[in-house]
């Protein structure tokens, strides 16, 4: 008969190896076939223990190198937890459970289960049945009370084990939408490595060390491996408590430990640089939502300093195998992807500083203020010391700027970093995102030109808006991207709107009525806001009837409603000639306004949603006739 040892193998290489070659039509052929290894091996060492019939009770885990007893048990536990692994991994959750949890009390840390559901009394329906009403904390057997932890738990050769027990179990619950007993076995886990760096001096065993056999020299490599897999395993651990505290509601934990998780990679250097890279661009969208931009920018340099570390690599000659194209394109688009999040950076620090350049409450302002001491030292707890990227952080600003020569360099940096991304993401390839990187770009012109103080060249940015968005709306069939086509619509009749109140401003200023040539292109741009306008609200209409709908969806009834306000003003402030063009056009104007005010009326619950527009809309309705009433006697 094989040894233990060699039976362990041929099963870990089973699941580990050969499960991968799997055909689609037998996906867990070869991790069945470690399970039936895994289910011999427990029966040898169960026999053992039954032959040796010693209580190993107190600290024998500590001692397996010296009565045997605690090793046979510590195989054992890893046996019946790689059997709980196989079979979460082939959908057979409440056996993967009962299997986790019997590895925990062979280890001795069986008080830790207590804070999670039994399969024994929770079925897997009611478990779904529970997660889908949004009461799963009513399943929980009692009340979780953080047990003692036992020397056994944290013994060198069972440490490793107990934490992934509670890690594998942590994903198990996270899966069946049970957050809150996911977050108790991953603080458990927390738990139980912060005791074992506090009372153990001995390195850790891995846990397919327990069936090696080594010599003394050979021992330190295991003792190496050991302290780096406990690592690998708190890691893990962080990783699955930042998923399962978003799920809870709690981003801050979540970003947290997110933070932290990508700091521990990088110390321990066990990290795949795309990844690390994506991870940390994503994270940094979060806390430029918080308006922390100097933690944000941090982040964003960090995954470009590992992402350029990465390209010699992807860039060294090599034969074009599958693997190696692959890696190429993965490179590719992650560049793309941190570049469109450089990009968004710019775009939220240039909108913040519009909104700060007219603060709507002097308390708020002062609280930001009073606020950025925090945020510094804030800073200095999320910096990866390992990578130096001042450089990097040099070529755009971290705080909202107050005037033109300021945000400049940030449109000008965003510009880039998109131009970067849309390289990438092809309008023939990938539609959405390009589309998305376009309206970035125009959001970029649009929060500059807040900041011209010129007119006209604030019309020139506004008409580099429309160059963009127009090129790109004719590329599209408004049939397949019909949710696009009105965004886009949308943008350039609110475009032209602002390129139109710009002349109407430099007419103004000037004191004197419109020249022709002046009166022309306001109403140029008055009209084409009128079409794009009415484009957006044709695309609403019921297929069927042609009819615009009787109610508007929720999330477009107030783009709707605001749509038929900017046609009612548009038609007001077309320059007409003569009289009778005039009354036309102001007819025009009350029919939106009227439009407005009777959808209103039919829909009372709207009156909140659009109260400022509506009180505009319903004293142009009053005023409107009067004055075309007053054109009609001037025109006879």
């Amino acid at each position: 008969m094989a040894s233990l040892e060699d039976q362990y193998q041929k099963a870990w290489q089973l699941y580990q190896e050969e499960s991968h070659h799997d055909l689609d039509s037998e996906p867990y052929k070869s991790k069945y076939a470690a399970r039936e290894i895994f289910e011999e091996l427990k029966s040898r060492l169960s026999k053992q223990l039954d032959e040796d019939d010693v209580d190993d009770s107190e600290g024998a885990f500590s001692e397996e190198g010296v009565d045997g007893v605690g090793l046979t048990r510590a195989r054992m536990a890893a046996v019946v937890y790689h059997l709980g692994v196989i079979a979460v991994e082939t959908e057979e959750f409440s056996t993967g459970e009962e299997h986790l949890n019997k590895a925990l009390i062979i280890i001795g840390d069986e008080g830790s289960i207590s804070s999670g559901v039994s399969s024994a009394t929770v079925g897997d329906a009611e478990v779904v049945a529970a997660a889908l009403r949004g009461a799963e904390e009513s399943l929980l057997s009692e009340v979780c009370e953080v047990s003692s932890i036992s020397p056994t738990a944290i013994a060198p050769a069972t440490v490793a084990l107990a934490i992934s027990c509670h890690n594998q179990l942590g994903i198990l619950w996270s899966n069946r939408a049970l957050y809150s007993t996911a977050k108790r076995h991953l603080d458990r886990a927390n738990m139980l490595y912060d005791e074992y760096q506090k009372q153990c001096t001995k390195p850790p065993r891995t846990i397919h060390s327990l069936f090696t056999t080594c010599n003394e020299k050979e021992s330190n490599i295991d003792d190496i491996n050991g302290i780096d897999a406990l690592e690998k395993l708190h890691t893990l651990t962080f990783y699955y408590l930042a998923q399962v505290y978003g799920h809870l509601g709690v981003p801050d934990k979540s970003a947290w430990y997110c933070h932290s998780t990508l700091q521990r990679q990088l110390a321990s250097k066990d990290y795949d640089p795309i990844d690390w890279s994506i991870n940390a661009s994503t994270l940094a969208q979060f806390y430029q939502g918080k308006e922390q931009f100097r933690v944000a920018r941090h982040l964003l340099a960090s995954a470009s300093k590992v992402l350029s570390g990465h390209e010699a690599e992807v860039d060294t000659p090599q034969e074009d195998t599958r693997e190696v194209t692959h890696s190429r394109e993965r490179y590719q688009q992650c560049k793309a992807d941190v570049a469109r999040c450089w990009g968004r950076y710019c775009l939220v620090l240039l909108e913040v500083s519009c909104d700060r350049a007219i603060p709507d409450d002097p308390q708020e302002q002062e609280s930001v203020i009073n606020h950025q001491p925090e945020e510094e030292t804030l800073d200095k707890q999320l910096q990866f010391v390992q990578l130096e990227v001042s450089d990097l952080e040099s070529e755009v600003a971290a705080s909202p700027g107050e005037n033109f020569d300021e945000v400049r360099p940030v449109f000008l940096a965003g510009l880039r970093w998109l131009t970067t991304a849309r390289q990438y993401y092809t309008l023939e390839d990938h539609v959405s995102d390009h589309v998305s990187i376009i309206q970035e770009m125009s959001h970029l012109y649009k929060a500059l030109a807040f900041f011209e103080s010129s007119e006209e060249r604030r019309c020139k940015m506004h008409k580099r808006r429309v160059d963009l968005l127009t090129a790109l709306v004719q590329e599209l069939n408004p049939q397949y991207y019909v949710h696009v086509c009105r965004q886009i619509n949308y943008e350039l009749a609110e475009t032209y709107s602002a390129m139109m109140d710009n002349k109407l401003a430099l007419v103004e200023n000037g004191g004197s009525e419109p020249t022709p040539p002046q009166a022309k292109k306001i109403n140029t741009l008055a009209t084409s806001s009128i079409q794009y306008f009415l484009h957006y609200l044709d695309s609403l209409k019921d297929i069927i009837t042609g009819e615009q709908p009787t109610v508007y969806s929720e999330d477009s009834v107030r783009p709707a409603l605001v749509a038929w306000f900017h046609l009612g003003r548009l038609w007001s402030k077309l320059v007409a000639t003569n009289h009778q063009t005039k009354i036309q056009n102001l007819a025009q104007s009350l029919q939106n306004y009227k439009r407005l005010v009777e959808y209103c009326d039919r829909n009372p619950h709207c009156q909140s949603l659009m109260a400022q527009e509506l009180a505009v809309c319903r004293e142009m309705v009053q005023l409107l006739p009067l004055k075309m009433e007053q054109l009609r006697a001037l025109s006879r």
